[in-house]
């Protein structure tokens, strides 16, 4: 808003321009104790102030709602810290809990000798007897594809579950017994691989492994010849 008055030579006014100042509050990023120091001192400093006539009753709720600030962020504060301590509180007890089932659990095993019906009456469940590993079967779906550089090749094939690593194998054409070599060993259903000649043909097959030995090859996948 602008102020303007004409005064000049001879009665005559010139232009004068005053500008209307406004506020930046600026509080809305400020952590709640900044934010109840500004409040100090705006309500301070606005109290009965003659350059601001008429503020009595803003100000009066100004100050209410700074002391409802107070309070809440108090009890919010005492809250905070205080389940911070139960927490503490309660994770010691819990592993407190935790050691003294284990040790008794330890006691309760060695006292019946392992003895399952024994076990169950005290409360206690028995540990299942660990599936007897099964042999890998052939791996499937193997699709070989291009990276975008020469002479590297992404090979990806649906996981078995029953592996636990796979090998990989890579053979030009055309494909022998022997031209098979081996490539990598992964524990994941994918391999990158680079070495081959960029526009030669190249297959790649996989074979789960796990303590049994080594499962069945898959069929082998062409690779995209660029």
């Amino acid at each position: 808003m602008e102020y303007r008055a004409a005064l000049g030579i001879g009665g005559a006014r010139a232009k004068e321009t005053k500008t209307m100042a406004t506020i930046a509050v600026n509080t809305s990023r400020l952590p709640i104790p900044d934010k109840l120091i500004k409040g100090n001192e705006i309500i301070t400093k606005s109290t009965a102030n003659p350059d601001v006539p008429g503020n009595a009753a803003l100000v009066t709720s100004l100050t209410a709602a700074q002391a409802a600030l107070v309070a809440t962020n108090a009890a919010a504060e005492g809250n905070r810290l205080a389940g911070v301590q139960l927490t503490k509180a309660r994770d010691a007890a819990l592993g407190t809990w935790n050691a003294a089932v284990v040790a008794l659990a330890g006691f309760t095993e060695s006292a019946t000798d392992g003895d399952a019906v024994k076990i169950l009456t005290t409360g206690y469940t028995v540990r299942a007897e660990a599936a007897a590993p099964q042999p890998v079967a052939p791996v499937i779906n193997v699709h070989v594809s291009y990276t975008g550089m020469p002479g590297y090749s992404e090979v990806r094939w649906k996981r078995e579950s029953n592996a636990d690593a796979y090998v990989v194998q890579r053979s030009p054409e055309p494909i022998t017994e022997a031209s098979w070599v081996n490539v990598g060993t992964v524990t994941e259903a994918k391999f990158e691989g680079n070495g081959v000649t960029p526009g030669q043909k190249y297959w790649y097959r996989v074979a789960g492994v796990n303590r049994l030995g080594q499962g069945p090859w898959s069929d082998p996948a062409l690779r995209p010849v660029m």
